[in-house]
């Protein structure tokens, strides 16, 4: 009898760790890389990590605090000289987020880009307008594989008539389309699988898992 006691005591100890490590939520991080003036507006800063808070909720995930990655970002680009000046920085692409998900201890990015084709200028009797095509880009990067999980395109035309540093500003076409696109995305816990190893991440904020989530992805 003690045998069998010791014995099932002994599976416990082993099969208990392993539960838990399971168990541990996955870490995202969303990295918002988009024109500076644009992206540090309060109202863009407050509305994206609410949204895919949001769309977030039921799969399970801890979520980075969107400050602590803006901060990364910017720390990133300081540290391989990626910023022109006060109104332009050179883009991130997809190794870039991936070193800095490696330094937050992150295992997802959701990373978005928010950029515009070069602007068209036509001039009327009392006033000038530039037209623009904006493109909102919304990825789910695994960052132990360094692959996409899914990836959605928006397509946005915009018009300006106001300047900013010499150049036109888009910014409502910039939120359009980054609404639309956070809009129409569908996460599902299939983007999001379980990595081979899991560290334990900065201060986050956790999003509840729902008692029964779909993991089929469109």
């Amino acid at each position: 009898m003690r045998k069998v006691l010791f014995r099932m005591l002994m599976i416990m100890c082993l099969v208990l760790p392993v539960i838990g490590h399971t168990a541990e939520a996955k870490t995202v991080g969303i990295f918002l890389d988009a024109p500076v003036t644009w992206v540090n507006n309060e109202t863009v800063r407050t509305m994206v990590p609410a949204k895919v808070k949001e769309k977030l909720t039921g799969l399970g995930l801890t979520l980075l605090p969107f400050d602590t990655t803006t901060l990364a970002m910017r720390t990133y680009r300081e540290d391989n000289r990626m910023i022109v000046n006060q109104y332009y920085a050179q883009p991130l692409n997809r190794a870039d987020i991936q070193k800095i998900c490696k330094e937050l201890n992150a295992q997802y990015a959701i990373f978005i880009q928010v950029s515009n084709a070069p602007p068209r200028f036509s001039a009327g009797l009392f006033s000038m307008t530039f037209r623009t095509t904006v493109t909102c880009d919304i990825r789910v990067l695994d960052v132990e594989t360094g692959k996409y999980t899914v990836s959605k395109e928006i397509v946005k035309d915009g018009s300006s008539t106001a300047v900013v540093a010499g150049v036109p500003s888009f910014d409502n076409a910039y939120r359009e389309a980054l609404e639309k696109g956070l809009d129409e995305m569908m996460f599902k816990a299939n983007m999001f699988p379980n990595p081979t190893e899991t560290e334990p991440a900065a201060t986050s904020n956790t999003v509840p898992a729902a008692t029964a989530q779909p993991a089929n992805n469109q």
